[in-house]
């Protein structure tokens, strides 16, 4: 499988390449840090960037399956259904900093698995504070990761207060190293409005199009039912298993409720939400019972993914 997701990829961008290219439909994405190589992308440099991006996460999210057992078993499933989840949306994205973002916000969950799997080591939970600081610092947009990332350690074992403190450590040394930034080019005073601006700019989700509200209703049907089938597999998965779930469905509360609470784009949120989804899309089609019902549900996958 995992040969294959790149043929799958190209073959997704290429058939949804029948929709015109719609620079529009994004928020230009400007955080407290910006890459000027990023800012100048555009047209097609920006779907063969995020063709390239998709692929290395979703060997990333191989990596982090196979190496700490977050599922029940070694499978490329996650990584199979996070291309299904955004080859489609490649073609309606225009955007900088929210393609890094996303990248530490995968190096985050990497470090964070490693975390719950190696209970003697700060290091582990440093890394993990380090990247979410990274995330919102590129996309201030993400804002609320920083509190999920102190709620998420409540339930994955690493709560004691030297666990803590390096999460706070993590988090706060990006910072420092921005601050003395815009300190050395005398732009101090202008950060914090710099990043409650970011934050804020665009709309509220009003209206989203018929489409892609029938496409939403399959996804949360799709949910509802992973998040059953978890809840039913919670007794008799293995500890880390347990810690390692229960993050990645906390990270998707949090990113659901960010698409309510702070204004942005659909197409943005939607390419942010396929990272958490794809785990726990992938949890049940590997752990439920009746294949007929998993094959019935995988199709509605793949139909959402189209539509």
């Amino acid at each position: 499988m995992l040969f294959v997701l790149p043929f799958i990829a190209v073959a997704l961008a290429f058939f949804s390449n029948v929709w015109q290219y719609i620079p529009d439909l994004s928020i230009e994405q400007r955080g407290i840090i910006n890459l000027p190589l990023l800012l100048g992308l555009e047209g097609r440099s920006i779907i063969i960037v995020n063709f390239i991006v998709i692929l290395a996460l979703a060997y990333l999210l191989f990596y982090v399956n196979e190496r700490y057992k977050v599922l029940a078993q070694t499978t490329a499933l996650p990584s199979l259904i996070y291309v299904l989840l955004t080859s489609i949306l490649i073609v309606h994205l225009n955007f900088s900093n929210l393609l890094l973002s996303i990248v530490c916000m995968a190096l985050a969950i990497y470090r964070l698995q490693a975390a719950i799997n190696n209970t003697k080591s700060n290091s582990p939970i440093y890394d993990f504070g380090l990247w979410i600081s990274l995330t919102v610092l590129l996309s201030p947009k993400l804002v609320l990761l920083a509190v999920w990332a102190f709620c998420v350690l409540l339930f994955s074992g690493r709560s004691t207060v030297k666990d803590i403190m390096a999460l706070f450590f993590g988090l706060l040394t990006p910072v420092l190293f921005v601050t003395f930034y815009y300190f050395w080019i005398g732009q101090l005073e202008l950060l914090p409005s710099m990043f409650v601006d970011n934050v804020f700019a665009g709309e509220f989700l009003r209206a989203i199009p018929t489409m892609e509200t029938i496409r939403l209703g399959i996804l949360a049907v799709l949910l509802l039912m992973s998040l059953y089938n978890i809840m039913n597999y919670y007794p008799v998965s293995v500890v880390n298993q347990r810690r390692g779930i229960l993050s990645i469905v906390s990270l998707l509360l949090f990113l659901g409720v960010t698409m309510f609470v702070v204004p942005g784009n659909y197409y943005d949120f939607m390419y942010v939400l396929a990272l958490p989804l794809s785990f726990i899309y992938a949890q049940y089609f590997v752990t439920h019972r009746i294949r007929i019902v998993g094959n019935l549900l995988f199709l509605l996958l793949l139909a959402s993914c189209f539509l």
